[in-house]
Order: C-alpha cells, then structure tokens, then sequence
C-alpha cells in the first residue's frame, strides 16, 4: 500500500531523530525488491526524460520505500552452506533454474536427430557416406571440446572479476561516505555536558543527510531500478517524505547539469560544509585536517566515476559474440557428434553438457550485468544494491550516533 500525502511516512526521515523513528515503521527488509515494485517500474528501461511524464506516484513510493530504511534485512548475494546435500537441494537462484529449460530443448533436438539418424544411417555398410560423416564430425567435435572447456572457463573467471570489482567499488564508496561522518562526529565541537552544541549538531544532520542521498543518486544514476528518483517529481517527494531537505531540492534544481553529475554536486556540498563547519568554529581540527577531508571527497569522487568506467567497457562485444557461437555450436553439433558412440543415450548426455556449458555462458553473462539492468536470468545473482543503500543509510547517523556520549572526564 502507498503512503497517503498527509500520513505518517510524510513526517519521517528528517533529522537523525526522525530516523530513528522510520526505523520502528519500517519492517519490510526482509523482502526482496521486487516484492516492493510495481513490475513496470522495476524493469524500466525508459530516460528519465521518459519517466517524468510516465512515472506514477505509486512506482515512486514503492521506490522510495526501498532507500529509506536504516538496516539491511537482506544480505548483498544469496548465502550458502557449505554442505553438499544442503547445496544439491537448491533450485531458487542458481543457474540450474533457468538452464534446465535450454537443456530440455536441446534433449529434444537429439532425440530428434537420433531418429531421423536411425533411418538413414547403415553402420554396416563402410562406405556409407552418413556413417562416415558421423566419424568425422566425432572427430572434429572432439577437438572443439576441450578448446570450449578452456575459454569458457576463462570467460567466467574474466565475468566474475568484473563483478567482484564493481561489488569493490560499491563497498569503496561506501567506505568513503562513512569516513565522512566519523571525521565529522569526532571533530564536531561540544558543551560542557559533553554533547553537540546546536550548530555542530546542525553541520551533522546535513552531513549525514547528504551521504543518502549520495548513495541514492549512485544508484539512481548507474541501475535502471532506481532511475525514477532521478525525476523531478520523485525528487518532490523526497522533500515530502523528509528524504532530502527543501533547501538542497532548491539547489538541486538550480544546478546545470545532467542527474548522473548530481553526486559530484552532493560531495562538493559536504566538503564545503565542513570547511564552513571549521571557520565558524562549530567543527574543531588539527593541522592537514581540512586537507584529509578533502582527500575522502577526491577518492569518493574517483570511486563513483570508476563505476562508469568498468560498466560502459565492461567486455567487448565481438569477444562476448565468438563465446556465444562457439558454445552454440558445439551443443548443436553434439547430438550429431555423439550418435555413433552413443545412439539414442546421446539424449542425456547432450542435455548434461547443455546444462554444464549453456549454464557457465549464462552465468558469466548474469556475472557481466551485476546491477541487473538487462532482463536476463533474473533471480541467479541477484545483487540486493537496496542493501548497499540501507547499510549506508544506518552509516550515516552511526558515528554521530557513537560519539554523542562520552565517558565522564575524557574531554578534560
């Protein structure tokens, strides 16, 4: 169900008080995003130009939804143990859910070829042009077996290191906005009872403001499941729904540049607060320490805009295109391969290599998209980014959070 304009999600979200409230609303981390989605939002492929016009407000909210909690409730990748009868049972997120329909196929392929095969061919006529073509085409296919072993097994591991590079990087950006609000939360200046004065805790508010909405642009800006918060109208919401600050949706609006610049508008704001911070004296600082601030900026600023650099060239097409066709293939060319040697039990045989090779193509190219913006084998590896998100949300407030109480004496 949506939240009304005037009910209680509008009120939530503000201050780090606020968010300690959302989190006694929100109870739904358990679930998986697209349980959260309207189906038309969560597989979008439209602009953001598109989406202004054609967005609805319950896709919004349903999105929004999504950033806003504070804890996880979800793990990043689905988790496994270790146990070989625990790993035999699973069916729901590995690649056997989506291979076993290719391999059916291709056993109804042979089955069909080792008929037809079986009326043509005369094993014991030697000069039987059928049956001699079979023997070569065996022999050729033996060549082309192992070679198909060894680059598809090393396209995988290509895939995989491009996914656990991405997966770096997000673990990185995140890295770096905590390290924002410890820095902040440790220099922040404090009264005689220990505590933030006003202004401190004003500068902490808008510090970790700003770092969810860094994390939310991230995404907004580099998946097609949160593109829509891109919009204007999401971004209105936002406001609505204490997500973003009026006076930062103002300045937003105001900026000319494109959404996926946005962030390096976010990271320059934090910076400047904290300069500001320190020259009004509610932030205190020894020597080089404006100087590490800015550092943590220019790394978040280097890490976010690797995203872009790994997905736009993340592997060659015609490298992708010959892996495609050499599997393709080798599958078609083995109920034809196999038949001499294994008559009708090629049927089988050619559904387990479908499995084994078919299923390693489809996996490295699941690997290859790891923010799931392209509709293929949905549910094998899903990366949760809304886990990154809500992890990142709970890092905002955690070292203010951790620093509002100290020990009696330590502060002289």
């Amino acid at each position: 169900m949506c939240p009304s304009e005037n009910g209680e999600h509008g009120s939530m979200y503000g201050s780090v008080d606020d968010v300690e409230a959302r989190m006694n609303l929100v109870k739904r981390g358990s679930l998986r995003a697209p349980d959260l989605f309207h189906e038309r939002s969560f597989n979008c492929d439209e602009s953001i130009d598109d989406l202004e016009e054609s967005a609805e407000m319950k896709d919004i909210d349903a999105t929004i939804d999504l950033v806003i909690p504070m804890t996880a409730g979800a793990d990043v990748v689905m988790q496994y143990h270790p146990q070989k009868f625990w790993l035999w049972r699973q069916f729901h997120g590995t690649i056997f859910q989506h291979g076993l329909r290719t391999a059916l196929g291709y056993m109804i392929f042979t089955a069909i070829v080792t008929q037809v095969l079986g009326m043509i061919d005369d094993p014991d006529d030697p000069s039987d042009a059928v049956s001699n073509s079979l023997l070569a085409f065996n022999q050729v296919w033996k060549i082309m077996l192992p070679l198909t072993t060894f680059i598809m097994t090393f396209f995988l591991n290509q895939a995989y290191s491009m996914w656990r590079q991405v997966y770096n990087l997000s673990r990185s950006v995140q890295g770096r906005t905590n390290d924002f609000g410890f820095l902040a939360a440790t220099s922040a200046v404090r009264d005689a009872e220990g505590r933030y004065t006003p202004e401190a805790r004003k500068i902490l508010d808008d510090i970790s403001m700003a770092v969810r909405i860094i994390h939310i642009f991230c995404y907004a800006t580099r998946t097609r499941r949160y593109r829509i918060l891109h919009t204007t109208r999401a971004l209105k919401r936002m406001v609505e729904r204490r997500v973003l600050s009026q006076e930062m949706f103002d300045a937003i609006m105001k900026l000319e540049i494109s959404p996926a610049n946005r962030i390096y508008a976010i990271i320059e704001w934090i910076v400047i607060r904290f300069r500001v911070g320190l020259e009004d004296g509610s932030l205190k600082g020894g020597p080089g320490f404006e100087q590490m601030f800015l550092e943590k900026g220019l790394m978040l600023r280097s890490q976010y805009g690797s995203f872009a650099d790994i997905l736009d060239a993340r592997i060659p097409l015609a490298y992708v295109h010959f892996v495609q066709v050499m599997v393709d293939t080798m599958l078609i060319c083995s109920p034809f391969a196999l038949y001499k040697d294994m008559a009708f039990f090629s049927v089988p045989c050619v559904g387990v290599l479908t499995l084994f090779f078919a299923g390693l193509l489809d996996l490295s190219k699941v690997m290859l998209d790891p923010f799931d913006n392209e509709d293929y084998c949905d549910g094998v590896i899903d990366m949760n980014i809304f886990v990154f998100i809500r992890e990142s949300n709970n890092g905002s407030i955690r070292f203010m959070k951790g620093a509002e109480w100290l020990p009696k004496g330590w502060l002289g």
